[in-house]
């Protein structure tokens, strides 16, 4: 994984996680199980064919428009946008390149107080980008770097238009909040809290373990709800999810539904601990995260990534409310890689990951 690389999100995380059958093991954790999540909804999607859409990595809702973003090419449709009311294709932007107004890859598409206006980020030329959803440009009509810190991150989401959190992998501190001029808003969080008092894999014990590889291991997903009060991160490896309250950062963890800390072998990357993970053993648990306004929805997987676009077990959505009580579990018919809620007119849209990768409307 790289270093410096940020993948844009947007991550709102609550102060009480309250509501699960389970006492807190330690300060701010709670636990659940399968036990604890409501019986599941079977949501049945209904599949569209846009045949500009060939690779999905990941979808936005902005306004009445779906923003579908494509995974590494070297093609000029970075990302289509589609009109949700009439369910009609609009356009595409993105020139593949290194010039002005130019990408190579989308790793995250936010929104901007401005509702025409999205930001993307490109972790390749470590570039933000303003695309106009209004206008016929494909070319972003403004870009910035990204902020040089003496901090090394991976994840990030923009808490406003000028600001974000992101998720720290070269020391103990968790999180980081900044501004895009690279001017530090605050530091909080600690991932000793991660391992501290849980049983490790392969016998090793705490005090072996350096922060990079424990910030690795704990890796996944992050996003900021709209309002910007609350952020959630949840582990793409480890079953847990983070809720921050930004407004005084304060994290409650939630670990679940499975309490153990899968398997890994400790690596050696640039002289620095990273973990490594059995392919015949590891899955990945949480795939993708929705930060909603008064509740947040995860997608889990459970799944190895090479069985991710079969048809058998296909992910499920947990929703909790930012107490971190478990509200509803949805069942879907369609593998997704990455997904959005249209909370007002409640339709869970998301990207597939079978052998025709489209986007899919549930119903909810």
């Amino acid at each position: 994984m790289k270093r410096k690389q940020i993948r844009l999100s947007f991550i709102i995380l609550v102060y009480l996680l309250l509501g699960c059958s389970q006492e807190p093991t330690r300060k701010n954790e709670l636990n659940f199980t399968e036990k604890d999540i409501p019986p599941a909804s079977m949501l049945k999607g209904h599949k569209f064919n846009f045949p500009e859409v060939l690779n999905p990595r990941g979808i936005s809702i902005v306004g009445n428009k779906a923003i579908v973003f494509e995974r590494k090419n070297t093609s000029d449709s970075k990302f289509h946008i589609i009109d949700l009311q009439e369910d009609t294709y609009l356009i595409s932007k993105g020139v593949d390149g290194m010039g002005p107004g130019e990408i190579t890859v989308i790793t995250q598409i936010e929104a901007l107080q401005d509702p025409r206006k999205i930001l993307t980020y490109d972790p390749e030329l470590n570039v933000f980008s303003v695309f106009d959803l209004s206008d016929s440009s494909r070319l972003a009509e403004r870009q910035f770097r990204a902020p040089d810190t003496a901090f090394f991150f991976t994840d990030a989401a923009f808490t406003s238009d000028t600001s974000f959190i992101a998720h720290l992998v070269d020391g103990w501190t968790k999180y980081l909040h900044l501004t895009i001029s690279g001017d530090t808003v605050s530091a909080f969080g600690n991932w000793k809290n991660m391992i501290e008092g849980r049983e490790l894999p392969n016998g090793y014990k705490e005090e072996e373990l350096d922060a990079n590889l424990v910030s690795n291991v704990f890796q996944g997903p992050l996003r900021v709800n709209n309002s910007r009060t609350y952020a959630v991160k949840a582990g793409l490896k480890v079953d847990y999810i983070d809720i921050v309250r930004l407004s005084d950062q304060s994290i409650t963890t939630l670990i679940g539904p499975e309490s153990t800390i899968q398997d890994f072998r400790i690596g050696n990357t640039g002289g620095y601990q990273m973990p490594t993970f059995p392919p015949e053993t590891s899955t990945t648990r949480y795939r993708d995260v929705f930060a909603g306004e008064n509740s947040f929805f995860v997608l889990f997987s459970g799944k190895s990534y090479s069985a991710i676009s079969e048809m058998t077990d296909i992910n499920r959505i947990f929703e909790f409310d930012y107490s971190g009580k478990p509200l509803a579990q949805y069942q879907l018919d369609f593998p997704l890689f990455g997904f959005a809620v249209d909370e007002r007119n409640r339709r869970i849209y998301g990207v597939t990951t079978d052998q025709e990768p489209n986007l899919v409307r549930f119903d909810y």
